[in-house]
């Protein structure tokens, strides 16, 4: 390896990210070995700030005790109040609805009737009279018969 250490060999040498060539060089090469180890004192530089900074803070912070927001308080009572809701008012719309269903069934059921009335009958209604006048076959009809008798 006859160049320098890119910016780019220097950070994958700090990642880990070390080759043959590249330890060969640093060894050979008193510039990089140099950088290396300016950066090297950069970083620990930095983390020892980083790591007073985050005690400092630490120490100076006063607790703090977790309250969660009012906005989401109101949710919590608005979504109970609605599932409150849900609750009381199921059961009586299942009931109007059954209360529905038995009218609809009541009257389809008087509907059924009537057909039944209507097609047991051996002669429609309106002609009942005349059935009673003319008598079937050779001899008196029975309301005939019992009429006469009495």
């Amino acid at each position: 390896m006859n160049e320098h250490l890119s910016p780019e060999d220097i950070s994958r040498w700090f990642a880990g990210e070390r080759s043959s060539e590249s330890q060969r060089h640093v060894g050979e090469c008193e510039e990089c070995s140099a950088r290396l180890d300016r950066t090297e004192s950069a970083l620990a530089e930095f983390r020892g700030s980083v790591h007073d900074w985050s005690a400092a803070e630490a120490a100076s912070a006063p607790p703090i005790a977790w309250r969660p927001p009012a906005r989401h308080t109101a949710q919590r009572w608005v979504l109970a109040a609605a599932s409150l809701l849900i609750l009381v008012s199921a059961p009586a719309y299942w009931h109007s609805r059954r209360q529905a269903r038995a009218a609809e069934m009541a009257r389809a059921d008087a509907l059924l009737e009537q057909v039944d009335t209507g097609i047991s009958r051996a002669v429609p209604q309106t002609m009942e009279p005349l059935v009673n006048l003319v008598t079937w076959g050779s001899g008196p009809t029975e309301e005939r018969q019992n009429k006469e008798m009495q």
